[in-house]
């Protein structure tokens, strides 16, 4: 897989995630997991059942073998287990893979010494309408930011990219502390899939396979209105094989929480059957990650989509991967007419396949960098 190489030391860490069940926000959380492990000799993780679950499963025998799993059941059970669990002890690094605003004001209200660091809180869609416009969204935009970022001393905060930080960092203004946010580019903790390497310059077939995958936040009306022209072009225009997939969200149990209808391998594996996968992004994604394109990194697929801000950082980071677009009208007449050089599609998989242990190399940088400011 991906190497992770670093110096383990003897203290300890705890990571917590209150919100996600089963297999999502999966290659992210296996990322953390495992640049925590390169750092830290004890290790504990207090997620939903579920969630602890396809963790040990996607981490494999050695990492999960060096943790401590905690589950939580309902979400009414949260804040027990994590008090239950810190109760005396004090941790050298406390990390929550993702924020929810209650636990966050009860953590910091009454838990904040459990952690001999700054707790780090990784931001994920929280501040999606951070740019909104609209005088009420505004009013609401200027409480949260408060909330987070000015009522808490020694808080900090992880977002998924250097753009997005950024981003988050110009959209807030220079009232709230904007100092406590790090970068650490989405990591990759799941192996690639064996046998992507990939093949000689030339071999692209007639019609390439292009697979498309509606996910959990569905599509919005523009983007829906471009799959169905693309799937309704003549088959005189048909440069590529389509085929479109679902990996919606369902009802996992009797709490109603949801979880992914396609395990995260079958998925992978299916993208991987493709020679490309259609991207069709309904956020700027300016302020969070894409997971659909670090996903490619694990295929080795290339993109043709719409271009967003993650993207475009990705690609400064890795090289090419794919052909992205600005308007949906010249994507549609790129699945009408392209042409393409099967030289510069292999040097899209050349950079994917390398750009895997990049990510990782930047990642421990990061990290390293994070925890010890």
């Amino acid at each position: 897989m991906c190497n992770h190489q670093g110096s383990l030391d003897k203290r300890s860490a705890l990571l917590i995630d209150p919100s996600v069940v089963g297999q999502s926000h999966l290659l992210v959380n296996t990322g953390m997991v495992r640049l925590v492990a390169l750092r830290y000799a004890r290790i504990a993780i207090i997620a939903e059942n579920t969630h602890c679950d396809a963790l040990k499963k996607y981490l494999g025998a050695e990492i999960s073998n060096q943790v401590t799993f905690v589950p939580w059941h309902r979400r009414s059970e949260i804040r027990k287990t994590v008090r239950g669990f810190i109760a005396g002890e004090q941790f050298d690094q406390i990390i929550f893979t993702n924020l929810e605003y209650g636990i966050f004001a009860y953590m910091n209200l009454f838990h904040k010494r459990a952690s001999s660091k700054p707790i780090l809180w990784t931001l994920h869609s929280h501040l999606l309408k951070a740019r909104s416009s609209g005088k009420a969204a505004r009013i609401k935009n200027v409480v949260k930011w408060y909330f987070l970022f000015r009522a808490f001393r020694k808080v900090k905060f992880i977002v998924l990219g250097e753009r997005i930080r950024a981003s988050i960092e110009a959209s807030i203004g220079s009232f709230f502390r904007r100092g406590n946010i790090v970068a650490i580019t989405h990591p990759v903790g799941i192996t690639k899939l064996p046998g992507r390497t990939p093949s000689a310059a030339g071999s692209l077939s007639k019609f390439p396979r292009v697979i498309f995958m509606s996910g959990w936040h569905g599509l919005s009306p523009n983007n829906k209105e471009l799959l169905s022209k693309i799937e309704r072009l003549p088959p005189k225009n048909h440069r590529f094989e389509f085929v479109a997939l679902s990996n919606k969200f369902q009802a996992a149990d009797a709490q109603r929480e949801k979880s992914f209808l396609t395990d995260y391998a079958d998925r992978l594996n299916e993208i991987a059957r493709a020679d490309f996968f259609l991207h069709l992004p309904s956020d700027s994604y300016k302020l969070q990650a894409s997971g659909a394109l670090m996903d490619m990194l694990l295929t080795g697929t290339p993109v043709i989509g719409l271009r967003t801000d993650f993207g475009d950082e990705l690609t400064e980071i890795i090289g090419p991967f794919g052909y992205f677009f600005d308007k949906h009208d010249d994507l549609l007449t790129f699945f009408s007419s392209a042409e393409l050089d099967p030289a510069e599609v292999y040097q899209f998989r050349f950079n994917l396949a390398a750009g895997c242990e990049k990510i990782v190399a930047l990642n421990q940088a990061q990290f390293d960098a994070a925890v010890a400011s």
